[in-house]
């Protein structure tokens, strides 16, 4: 039963690998039974034998995910199929959501007065990240290595004040229009990020694993804008203004994201100012927020 069993179930799963299915016949562990000892292995084309010395067969193979195990002990025939478990998920790559805001330069939530024209309703101030890559590099197998990846941020600040934004080559800052109603204030920015982490995950497999990863990001702004709605004179208006606004074109920032499983929580702090020196107010971004998917 065990030959008729290895032909028809080598000879399918080497015909799907043909056609792409992924399948990988491999050696069997040499101690699978502390009875046997070595192990003789003969490779012909389209089936591999793997035979102890007492004559015993056995047949490894790995599909996928999938490890199916075959054993004849001239007494009775086993067909054994495991699912290996996966060990780690990504920690990074994913669809990220939190809320964000500004620190004055002196680290508090209240700005100073040349920056309160940026004072929000952080209600909703948003942010939202889509990072599409993620790369491991392990220097101690899963449980510790360094973790990179590329995403594009989307960042929304409601700001709380009727004051409307505007910049000239020198400075970025804020105006009050008195014949305006604004109903609505936005001011957003669009970053590509670049973190490098050093990162551990502790625990017997992925799904039951606390993981912790600290470093700095490198983000690059793509574009920012400022948005409203408002009335005036009696007549509904809204209005866009695209452009760099003084902003930074690069900044550096602390990252950390902390969690067990597939759950993250995570926070950025950019140590590099919102506006370019001298060209705005010293306010710092920070964000705080939870994954919400990962890839």
């Amino acid at each position: 039963m065990k030959k008729i069993l290895n032909t028809i179930l080598i000879t399918s799963l080497l015909s799907s690998a043909a056609y792409g299915q992924g399948v990988q016949v491999e050696k069997a562990d040499t101690n699978y039974n502390a009875q046997k000892s070595k192990t003789t292995i003969t490779y012909e084309e389209g089936k591999v034998t793997i035979q102890d010395e007492d004559g015993e067969d056995t047949t490894k193979i790995t599909w996928g995910n999938k490890r199916i195990i075959i054993v004849d002990n001239d007494e009775s025939d086993t067909i054994e199929m495991k699912k290996e478990v996966k060990q780690r998920f990504n920690h990074f790559a994913g669809i990220d959501l939190g809320v964000n805001g500004f620190l004055s330069d002196k680290q508090s939530f209240d700005l100073q007065k040349d920056a309160q024209f940026m004072d929000l309703d952080y209600a909703r101030s948003f942010t939202i990240s889509l990072n599409f890559f993620e790369q491991y590099i392990p220097i101690f197998n899963e449980k510790f290595g360094i973790s990179t990846g590329l995403g594009f941020e989307f960042t929304k600040y409601a700001l709380s004040r009727d004051i409307s934004i505007y910049a000239d080559k020198d400075t970025t800052f804020g105006f009050t229009d008195s014949s305006k109603s604004i109903q609505k204030n936005l001011f957003k920015t669009e970053m590509i990020n670049w973190p490098i982490m050093l990162e551990t995950n502790l625990g017997k497999d992925a799904k039951h694993s606390f993981h912790l990863a600290a470093g700095g990001m490198v983000s690059y702004r793509l574009g920012a804008k400022t948005k409203q709605k408002y009335s005036q004179g009696g007549t509904d208006f809204k209005s866009k203004d695209r452009g760099d606004f003084n902003t930074n074109p690069f900044m550096f920032s602390l990252v950390a994201r902390v969690g067990y499983g597939n759950f993250t929580i995570f926070a950025n702090y950019s140590l590099t100012p919102l506006f370019e020196d001298n060209h705005g107010p010293e306010i710092y971004p920070f964000s705080i927020g939870i994954s919400l998917a990962s890839f």
